[in-house]
């Protein structure tokens, strides 16, 4: 074997290998004073955070978190009653039923809501008849009648038919509510969409 080449290799020096052992060597070294940078240049932020918090802490009473808390339990116990009345059921819309679908001759003495039952008992006057026989014909097509029961009428002392009738409801009357607001006052009574859901 012929050590006496691979002593000339290791004796000539040519410049590209110079350089490209100090370009390797600058590098080196610039990529640890980049670490070296990011590391301070990360914990003065964080001290710079740790500051700033500790303002927002300084800043913020006992009374103000107190505040805080108190609105957060008025703003829970507001959003469980909207819950509650979301899912409750109003009698009331019985009311808006019956405004909606009486007809302008026939008035209502006294009405009695059993919503257990989805029923309404009714007494009340008419004109005539005719009158009678037209108001019961609306509550037939009305969807959310079921039926009528104990129609019961008579003639008065003052020429009036007085009446009695019992009305089996829909139990979604209860839950649903009325759009007659968005609806013209000379629109025909009787309709049967007069209710829709909330």
């Amino acid at each position: 074997m012929d050590f006496g080449a691979i002593f000339q290799i290791r004796n000539r020096k040519s410049w590209w290998m110079d350089v490209i052992f100090y370009f390797t060597i600058s590098l080196l070294i610039a990529v640890v004073f980049c670490y070296l940078i990011f590391i301070v240049k990360n914990n003065i932020q964080r001290t710079q955070i740790k500051e700033e918090e500790d303002k927002i802490e300084s800043v913020a009473s006992g009374q103000q978190k107190s505040d805080e808390n108190e609105v957060i339990l008025y703003q829970k116990k507001i959003g469980d009653f909207v819950g509650l009345l979301k899912n409750h059921e109003f009698a009331s819309h019985a009311f808006i039923f019956m405004e909606q679908h009486t007809l302008p001759d026939v008035w209502f003495e006294r009405i009695s809501i059993d919503e257990g039952n989805a029923s309404l008992q009714l007494s009340g006057e008419t004109d005539n008849m005719e009158s009678l026989s037209r108001q019961v014909a609306v509550f037939e097509k009305n969807e959310y009648v079921k039926s009528i029961g104990l129609l019961n009428s008579s003639l008065g002392e003052s020429a009036m038919v007085s009446f009695n009738l019992s009305l089996a409801l829909d139990s979604k009357i209860f839950s649903y509510t009325s759009d007659a607001e968005n609806q013209p006052d000379d629109e025909a009574i009787g309709q049967t969409q007069l209710l829709e859901p909330r």
